[in-house]
């Protein structure tokens, strides 16, 4: 009995040795489990695509705006038409003319940048205006459509009419010369003759002045 005592005790430390070394293996068989639930605690803490704010929208530019009081001149693409525009306040007044036949008197609004002039007989003339200039379309019942640019003009520069014994005359003055159309009684229309003193400068509030 006394020899199995070394023995028991060598068996015994076997075991516990062995015991020892299977919590160590399967200690280490559980550690990675904490290290993926970081992980993915991790991934999940980062805010999802669709939770993220949208970029701020960029201010919209302002409108250009028409000054108080201002006329433009300028030339249609097509036909020789001249167009002349007058803007006061938000109102405005427009004549186009090819200095022979054609002619139309337009009145309407110029408000936030945009012109908007027709007249009783179809015609309308609407536009933008960008930067200093006003861009836009023409059109004339039996013509065809027609882009346009005018320029501001400085005084005496503008639109001029005189109205005497039921002959209208109607012109448009700038650098580059002065261009009109006589309408008699009849309604024939003709070149007008040269500017008269008895012509009146038409401002975007005269309406009604022709």
């Amino acid at each position: 009995m006394k020899r199995r005592g070394p023995l028991l005790t060598l068996a015994a430390a076997a075991v516990l040795g062995i015991g020892l070394l299977f919590i160590n293996v399967s200690k280490e068989d559980k550690d990675p489990a904490p290290a993926a639930q970081t992980s993915i605690a991790a991934t999940s803490s980062a805010p999802a695509a669709d939770d993220a704010e949208p970029p701020a929208t960029p201010p919209v530019a302002a409108g250009e705006q028409f000054p108080a009081l201002q006329d433009y001149v300028g030339q249609a693409d097509a036909g020789n038409i001249t167009v002349s525009i007058t803007v006061e306040g938000d109102e405005a007044v427009a004549y186009v003319c090819d200095g022979a036949a054609v002619e139309a008197w337009l009145t309407g609004t110029a408000i936030d940048g945009a012109l908007d002039v027709k007249n009783a007989n179809g015609a309308t003339l609407t536009g933008r205006l960008e930067g200093q200039d006003v861009n836009g379309t023409l059109w004339i019942p039996g013509q065809a459509a027609n882009a346009f640019t005018a320029a501001p003009v400085a005084p005496p520069n503008g639109i001029y009419v005189s109205n005497q014994d039921g002959v209208r005359q109607s012109w448009i003055v700038s650098d580059a010369g002065t261009v009109g159309v006589q309408r008699d009684a009849q309604g024939n229309e003709s070149p007008a003759p040269a500017l008269t003193s008895a012509a009146t400068k038409v401002s975007g509030s005269d309406t009604d002045a022709f």
